[in-house]
């Protein structure tokens, strides 16, 4: 986790040697200082959000976006009492509530599925996905797969582009396609909303198998998205 509270702030860590409590589970936290990632606080008995995964400058240059209120918010299933730690939400407490969750590893389904479920109980809930890398398999795969001329159509004021995924990992966007809350990509410095099944009706689908629609975004009218969901 890269913000906890210590003396009455929420920070980062400074240095070495800093220690403070985790406000969702009490545990002990203590200062990690890495040479080559950013600064973060790691539990001492293991992280108590199990879907926590090592993070890095991708996801700070993110979370610096939003207000530090917004930034690693602790959420706890009333009923099960599960416990995971969102990456932002944004408007706590309203009816436009918004969980973004920043997925910069890979993901199975099942574990995709899950978020979806515990976030989606009493929020909107949208999904950044890093294509962090052109030259690897996925990478190329994605890029190639770009075409926003051939299909271009017109949807409430916005250009979506249907496409077919080229080459193989056709497996990557069906499983986006499949989500139950909205997806975005962040590609080589493009945002790229992913059309859910109900849009996708709109623009003439149900898709075929390895068939999707993108629509171009640019950084803030992403952030406006998150910050005043539909």
């Amino acid at each position: 986790m890269l913000y906890a509270w210590i003396d009455g702030e929420k920070r980062a860590p400074l240095a070495k040697g800093e220690r403070t409590t985790c406000r969702d589970c009490g545990g002990l936290l203590s200062a990690v200082m890495p040479v080559e990632n950013v600064p973060h606080w790691r539990h001492k008995a293991g992280d108590c959000d199990p879907w926590s995964e090592p993070e890095g400058p991708w996801h700070l240059g993110w979370k610096e976006l939003f207000d530090l209120s917004c930034r690693e918010i602790g959420l706890v299933d009333g009923v099960t009492g599960e416990r995971h730690r969102a990456d932002v939400l944004y408007g706590a407490g309203t009816s436009k509530a918004t969980v973004l969750e920043l997925q910069h590893s890979s993901i199975s389904e099942e574990e995709r599925t899950s978020r979806e479920t515990f976030y989606k109980q009493e929020h909107r809930m949208f999904w950044l996905v890093h294509i962090h890398s052109e030259n690897s398999f996925l990478g190329f795969n994605f890029g190639i797969s770009m075409d926003f001329t051939k299909r271009p159509v017109e949807l409430d004021g916005k250009t979506f582009s249907v496409m077919r995924w080229m080459g193989r990992s056709v497996q990557f966007i069906e499983k986006w396609k499949r989500a139950n809350a909205h997806v975005f990509f962040d590609f080589g410095g493009h945002i790229l909303y992913l059309a859910s099944g109900t849009v996708a009706q709109r623009l003439g689908g149900p898709f075929q198998r390895g068939e999707f629609a993108l629509c171009k975004l640019t950084r803030d009218e992403f952030i406006r998205a998150v910050h005043w969901a539909d």
